[in-house]
């Protein structure tokens, strides 16, 4: 992460309309707001998936990773508690085999092993769909020629030696949980005959779909490690680590649909657990890749390290220098929709502040190229900056609530622009971070949306570059509700205080040029809804205390000063 004063040039981000509304506390001695509200917007509708119409709307979608769009004609059943494999729809050999070391054939083309540490698939056969019950006290291989379905039915796998699942064959894998049961898959914390990188390892692509549940445990590296991408399409798939990252990839990750909860636990001092995480691969093989991208679904992430991020060398962060550019890999995130709530524990150790070469910086959401949120309902409580993104952050839309207990809300080293949305950015009270930061000579823009912003600074926003009015202030008291209200009483703007800062960012296109507006704080507001304390809609404003009183200007109102 690259620091910048918060005071530097940011490029302006925002657009949609937001609302809070819940109960509070009232202070006896102004009658007014002192507890926050609760956030009373409906986040389902942010779940749906947009991945067949994201924008662009072929961005890394793929219509042969959806299961519905390939066929899996041939079946083979294993059963590990029973040691048994049959192929039901094969008349040549219907009947039930046992598995031996030496191998059964259920289906043509297709050998089921015991090997010294599980079981083997070698397959040659095309469009085979394993259908996997019972409990295995090992791992389960899979060779295979071409791509292939693992349909779990409450299976039941326990790795002693290795992954719970290595799979082999850089062809496709397609994951499906079946309705109704819970499989799991787990490694251990040692490993001596198969040294993988994940509890799940695939060499190529594994695409997770169905309505049941999956959950892995990773206890020697990471939880889910594939060597292509990985597709999550639906279900409901649970990662727990206690080692490295929960979910990791090298090309990138796509989330369509379904809930993905992750628990990153790995306390290693240097090597702390991430949540998800594409590395990233310079080269021919890697150009253009290394990307995040989620379309709808659910995502909750709680990690040592970074929630999500879209990296690319093994050390994300150390400094690469760039070979020939069109071998580089495009690590953006791009937001279509989804509810994403993240959040990161780790203690910041930026710059190798204490000499031991370890540094740790357990951000949000990051992409070492760009950021676009175009659509969601984003929460972030970050340990550092709540986003980040090495060279542009674009909001468009939806709901973000941005809180950084030791850092930048939104943290840019290029531009920002906000041109939609409702956003809340709460950075830290002190020091040189600001809700909003951008690196120096870069524009901040804002042209539309709800946005306040409030740490010890903000990147000033350009003001020939925002269409819609902002305003800049100092600080004020905490634990209050404060007011934007013209002369004849009109509320443009309502917004809880949770802490106490010494800048304050606000816009809203209710501000207009050449209007007057006193400062109220200590009273109760109304709105049709609430999101993070702002309100929303058709504002009600009663009590409270005037302060002070400005004209807002074209572009950008800079204020200095105390308010309260």
């Amino acid at each position: 992460m690259r620091r910048t004063l918060a005071l530097a040039m940011i490029s302006c981000l925002l657009c949609l309309s937001c609302s809070s509304g819940g109960g509070s506390a009232d202070d006896p001695d102004t009658g007014g707001t002192t507890s926050e509200p609760a956030t009373t917007i409906d986040a389902a509708p942010f779940a749906v998936s947009v991945a067949a119409e994201a924008d662009p709307p072929a961005h890394h979608y793929d219509p042969a990773d959806i299961l519905a769009n390939n066929a899996f004609d041939n079946a083979v059943d294993i059963d590990f508690t029973a040691n048994t494999a049959k192929s039901p729809g094969d008349p040549a050999d219907p009947a039930t085999q046992t598995i031996t070391p030496e191998g059964v054939s259920p289906l043509a083309g297709v050998s089921v092993a015991q090997t010294d540490y599980g079981i083997t698939i070698t397959s040659t056969a095309a469009g085979v769909r394993y259908n996997l019950a019972g409990s295995l006290s090992g791992t389960l291989v899979v060779n295979s020629s071409s791509q292939y379905q693992l349909y779990l039915n409450g299976v039941e796998i326990n790795a002693a030696q290795g992954p719970a699942l290595d799979l082999e064959s850089s062809k496709k894998a397609f994951i499906v949980s079946a309705a109704g049961t819970t499989s799991t898959l787990t490694d251990q914390a040692t490993s001596s005959v198969l040294d993988k990188k994940g509890a799940l390892f695939c060499k190529g692509t594994v695409i997770f779909s169905g309505d049941g549940t999956t959950t892995v445990t990773g206890n020697y590296k990471h939880g889910i490690y594939a060597k292509d991408y990985i597709r999550i399409c639906g279900g409901t798939l649970n990662v727990t680590v206690n080692a490295k990252n929960a979910v990791q990839s090298v090309n990138g990750f796509i989330f369509d649909d379904g809930n993905l909860t992750v628990a990153a636990r790995g306390e290693t001092l240097g090597d702390e657990s991430k949540g998800i995480r594409v590395e990233g691969l310079e080269g021919a093989a890697g150009a253009g890749k290394g990307y995040i991208v989620v379309n709808g679904g659910r995502i909750n992430v709680t990690s040592v390290g970074k929630a999500i991020t879209a990296g690319w060398d093994i050390d994300e962060d150390e400094t690469v220098t760039p070979g020939d550019p069109s071998d580089n890999p495009d690590p953006d995130v791009i937001i279509n929709n989804g509810v994403i709530d993240v959040t990161t524990t780790g203690t910041p150790e930026p710059d190798d502040i204490n000499g031991d070469g370890l540094t740790l910086s357990p951000e949000g959401i990051e992409a070492k190229s760009d950021l676009v949120i175009n659509r969601g309902y984003i929460v972030v409580n970050a340990t550092e900056d709540g986003i980040n993104a090495g060279d542009s952050i674009t909001i468009r839309g939806g709901y973000v609530y941005l809180k950084a207990q030791s850092g930048d809300a939104s943290d840019s080293n290029g531009p920002t622009t906000i041109s939609g949305g409702v956003i809340v950015a709460i950075g830290q009270s002190s020091g040189a971070e600001g809700s909003f930061d951008s690196e120096p000579g870069h524009p901040f823009a804002i042209t539309g949306g709800i946005l306040v912003g409030i740490a010890a600074n903000t990147g000033q926003p350009t003001a020939s570059a925002c269409t819609q009015n902002v305003v800049v202030m100092g600080r004020l008291t905490a634990e209050r509700t404060m007011a934007l209200k013209t002369g004849t009483g009109t509320v443009v703007f309502a917004f809880f205080v949770p802490r106490s800062f010494e800048t304050m960012i606000i816009s809203s296109p209710m501000i207009a040029t050449g209007t007057a507006y006193t400062v109220y704080t200590g009273g109760t507001a109304t709105g049709d809804d609430v999101f993070g304390g702002l309100y929303l809609g058709d504002i009600g404003y009663s009590g409270g205390t005037a302060g002070n009183a400005f004209t807002a200007s074209s572009g950008v109102t800079r204020l200095g000063g105390t308010f309260f």
